[in-house]
């Protein structure tokens, strides 16, 4: 596999842009040093990722625990959405984030699947279509970051996905285990986390319609039709007829939106819509962000916060379940793996992931059933309980971005993943 390593240091770049760049004169205020890179997975299919290092220096990262971050869509940007919108040291108005991960920790942001982000194809032939290929590019890219970055090969590192990235993390942890434990990769895996995870899409959207109707967001004709629809839905994906449970998904998603009265953030049921700070975004990053980037990115390509090529492409793929993996993953390693989803996602409500996760067949199913809950650090955050490896969190007071709307408890959960490296 070819590799191309570019690197670009946002230090000596706000240097450069500083008196006509909003986005470069913040980070004068506050330097927060990173990398950026292409890796070829295939030949003319190219994915791009932002390394920051832990605390803004290069200086005792490799010391410090690294997160890889798996966003989700699939096909959005965590080059914009995970770096300003989630998780990254300046927010969507570069300002300085207080609950940025950089602060002890590296994060790896990668654009997934290719053709999203930064990340591009020379032909559109080459878009992923199956959850398999999306997570073996993933895995190519991860492999190539440690082949390049040996400094960090014995750093304690953890994946997170959320979303559909929460849905590929159990399948691309499968993979990377099998590499290291076969001498492919060098790599100190210690655990995932999956957020707002769709890794049981039937169980999340057997969900929708109660959801909306104990919300008061559909009325009970409506409901009565979702929940029709949704079974129908339902037993095409379990008889792996993916194609047409999609287009029952169109049907319901038409009629909940269509009948609701009301324009329905799914993301979270309590706040507005998202997409137009994401439409402003996407202009800022191509406007400011693109330009400091010129040594790694070509300026032509046009950075969008969502690929409807990529998302496209994957439609045949996004009612299947990774179910089988997270089971393997449990049964199989020592890896920690913590589950977390909010009271205000619509996307996956939280009703659904703690079906799913119940049903996990694995040796500890049994005592995770009968473990007694606690209660997450801060003022009614939620509710977590763990079983050997696995932990569930019931986060409070957040949606579809958990990072965003309840830093507090992400803070918990970061924290008691990486316990044992801190």
């Amino acid at each position: 596999m070819d590799i191309i390593i570019c690197t670009s240091f946002i230090v000596m770049a706000a240097v450069v842009y500083a008196d006509v760049n909003p986005y470069t004169r913040a980070l004068n205020m506050r330097p927060w040093q990173s990398m950026q890179g292409y890796v070829m997975v295939r030949p003319g299919a190219y994915i791009f990722y932002w390394f920051y290092y832990a605390d803004g220096t290069r200086d005792g990262a490799e010391r410090k625990p690294l997160i890889i971050w798996i966003q989700g869509g699939p096909g959005l940007a965590a080059s914009g959405i995970a770096n300003f919108a989630e998780i990254g040291p300046l927010n969507m108005d570069w300002q300085p984030r207080n609950h940025t991960w950089v602060k002890g920790r590296n994060v790896l942001l990668i654009d997934h699947p290719v053709g999203t982000g930064f990340s591009y194809v020379e032909d559109k032939s080459l878009l992923v279509k199956t959850d398999q290929e999306a997570a073996i590019d993933l895995s190519k890219t991860i492999k190539a970051f440690f082949r390049t970055h040996k400094g960090f090969r014995k750093t304690p590192t953890y994946i997170f996905g959320q979303s559909y990235g929460g849905k590929l993390c159990p399948r691309l942890g499968f993979y990377l285990h099998t590499a290291i434990e076969r001498k492919r990769l060098k790599m100190n895996f210690k655990g995932i986390g999956i957020g707002s995870g769709f890794v049981d899409p039937k169980e999340s959207i057997l969900v929708y319609p109660e959801f909306l109707y104990n919300m008061g967001v559909i009325d009970q004709t409506t409901y009565l039709k979702g929940i029709s629809i949704a079974k129908k839905m339902c037993s095409h994906i379990d008889k792996r007829e993916y194609i047409t449970a999609g287009k029952w998904d169109t049907v319901l998603f038409k009629i909940l939106t269509e009948e609701s009265g009301m324009e329905i953030n799914f993301n979270n049921i309590n706040q507005v819509s998202p997409y137009p700070a994401l439409d402003l975004l996407e202009q800022k990053i191509n406007m400011y962000v693109k330009p400091t980037l010129i040594s790694t990115v070509n300026q032509s390509l046009e950075w969008k916060y969502i690929s409807e090529e990529a998302f496209q492409s994957l439609n045949g793929n996004f009612l299947v379940p990774s179910i089988k993996f997270l089971e393997m993953l449990l049964n199989q390693t020592n890896l920690k793996i913590s589950v977390y989803n909010g009271n205000l996602d619509v996307v996956t409500p939280l009703a659904g992931a703690s079906n799913w996760v119940h049903k996990l067949k694995w040796h500890g199913a049994q005592d995770f059933k009968n473990a007694k809950r606690s209660k997450i650090r801060g003022n009614r955050n939620g509710f977590f309980k763990e079983t050997k490896q696995l932990s569930f969190w019931w986060v409070f007071g957040s949606g579809h971005w958990v990072p965003e709307d309840n830093s507090e408890a992400m803070e918990h959960i970061l924290e008691h993943i990486m316990s044992d490296d801190l």
